[in-house]
């Protein structure tokens, strides 16, 4: 039996010990993807509690109770986890690591007394507890400033030295005193209105006329006490308030809601709140005006904040003849102009014209302004065959210019000169072909005769050899009435009216304005027929 018994016990602690190897196995098969210990610095917050997990990507939670846990203070805490059903034993370990910092203050003192370090200190940082103490005690009967020396220490044994400022005195550090009025009295030195029978200034005698700050010396008793005076603009600003009316999104400086700013020193315009400039409508607008002396003023206006929905106008978009093999411009003559942007470009798709066969073609003009609304129009551009190159109008073209031109010419008088040219060389003859500005033009130079689209076509040519902006126009017509063709032309001072062709009564139709053509049309007939053009396709004219 007994043999038996020894081998039932040896079973047993061999079954314990596999048991035991099983379970350390399968512990360090657990805690292998485990962070068992974690650092924080004090003072921080609590973190996550997958930063346990070296794959912190998986979800885990606190199964411990997380209060009992102090961040500012200094320890190791045991805490659980659980993830994905599995809970686990680490340890998170607070530790302070950074030394302290503070934010100190100027102690002034009336009169000696004994000063705590504590009252040196403006504010603290740190993650512990942290006590401050005098590394050199001040000297309490020492009249003036002196410099303090501090020692702060946490709880983790890490230490700062700072140098603070002490002051006894019975005035006073600084005084303002007003520029302009430059007024100093003994009142207001003093720290204590019971000292008012006992002291005087001793300096300045003279207020500075600068600004600046100046040394002053005040006696109370038979002691003198060191003081400062800052000379400075004491009297805030004043100005007029100027509303405003600015495009949504569109935004501009503080200093243009006021006018007539007064002050002895410089003053900076600022928002109190910066406005809304997206939101359309009436806003009241408060501006902050501060001078040298960091004296303010509020100031308030309306701001108006307009929704741009006009679309931009495309003008002088005209059907048109163009020629086989003959370079076009299809943007000459078509000018944007928007309520908001003034003058921007165009967008043309020619992609529907085969300028190598005859035809008519569709070609669509698309401008878009900085708040995204979109005009088009269209216009059917007639390809025909030339009867006369480019190269040899603009042959006769340039010898023209080469008689009644100079190069010293503005180009204004340029244009005066083609003016006269055209109008006193053709003779009106009250016929051409309309469907073709280049034969037109060949014939009026060669010829010398023709009617109004001659004179138009000589002078489109002319002109653009010189380099003029020019817009072709044409007259609405009635049933029964005669066709005119005529330019608008800019030479850098805005749209202006160019008619070559002789009148009856006479007219010299040069940089005319709208207001004197329209003028003309009413002398000569009814219903302004002469110079009658749907104004809704043209930029309008300067008033003078």
């Amino acid at each position: 039996m007994r043999p038996n018994k020894r081998i039932y016990r040896f079973y047993i602690i061999v079954c314990v010990l596999l048991t035991l190897l099983i379970m350390l196995f399968i512990n360090a098969f657990k805690y292998n993807n485990i962070n068992k210990k974690i650092i924080i610095e004090a003072g921080m917050e609590l973190p996550e509690a997958n930063v346990f997990l070296k794959d912190n990507t998986r979800q885990a939670s606190y199964i411990s109770d997380t209060t009992k846990i102090n961040m500012n203070e200094i320890g190791v805490y045991d805490i659980r986890i659980e993830s994905n059903g599995v809970s686990y034993k680490v340890k998170l370990e607070v530790r302070d690591t950074i030394p302290p910092s503070a934010e100190l203050k100027t102690v002034e003192l009336y009169e000696s007394r004994a000063v705590d370090p504590q009252e040196f200190i403006k504010q603290i940082n740190d993650g512990t507890n942290v006590t401050v103490s005098f590394k050199t005690a001040p000297d309490i009967n020492r009249i003036g400033n002196q410099e303090v020396f501090l020692l702060l220490q946490d709880s983790g044994g890490n230490k700062t030295e700072l140098t603070g400022k002490l002051r006894i005195s019975r005035v006073k550090e600084l005084v303002k005193v007003d520029m302009v009025k430059k007024e100093l009295n003994i009142e207001s030195f003093l720290k204590e209105k019971s000292d008012l029978s006992s002291a005087s200034i001793i300096e300045p005698l003279e207020i500075p006329d600068k600004q600046g700050i100046y040394p002053a010396k005040v006696k109370i008793d038979d002691v003198v006490y060191d003081s400062s005076i800052l000379v400075t603009d004491m009297v805030p600003p004043k100005a007029t308030a100027v509303n405003q009316t600015v495009w949504q999104n569109d935004k501009i400086e503080a200093s243009m809601f006021v006018t007539d700013i007064e002050d002895v020193t410089n003053v900076v315009a600022s928002f109190a709140q910066e406005p809304d400039f997206s939101k359309p409508g009436d806003q009241t607008v408060q501006i902050l005006l501060t001078d040298e002396g960091n004296n303010e003023t509020i100031i308030e206006a309306v701001l108006t904040v307009k929704e741009d929905t006009e679309p931009p106008a495309i003008y002088g978009v005209k059907d048109n003849t163009i020629y086989i093999n003959t370079p076009v411009s299809f943007k000459k003559d078509v000018f944007v102009y928007d309520n908001r942007d003034g003058e921007i470009s165009v967008s043309v798709d020619t992609s529907q014209v085969n300028q190598n066969k005859t035809g008519e073609y569709k070609v669509i003009y698309t401008a878009t302004d900085s708040s995204g609304n979109t005009s088009t129009k269209e216009a059917i551009y007639t390809v025909k065959e030339p009867t006369v190159t480019m190269e040899e109008l603009e042959r006769l073209a340039d010898e023209i210019l080469a008689r009644i031109t100079t190069e010293d010419m503005t180009l204004r008088e340029k244009a005066w000169e083609i003016y006269q040219y055209v109008n006193k060389h053709l003779t009106f003859t009250n016929y051409s072909d309309k469907t073709d500005w280049m034969k037109e033009a060949y014939s009026g130079i060669t010829k010398g005769v023709g009617d109004c689209f001659t004179y138009f076509a000589m002078s489109e040519l002319l002109l653009n050899r010189i380099g003029m902006k020019t817009m072709r126009v044409e007259r609405l017509t009635k049933p029964g009435e005669n066709r005119h063709y005529w330019h608008l032309v800019n030479y850098g001072e805005g749209w202006y009216h160019f008619d070559a062709c002789i009148h009856i009564p006479p007219l010299v139709s040069f940089m005319l304005t709208d207001a004197e053509m329209d003028a003309f049309s009413a002398r000569v007939g009814k219903d302004n027929y002469y110079y009658r053009f749907d104004k809704s396709n043209y930029p309008r004219t300067p008033e003078k």
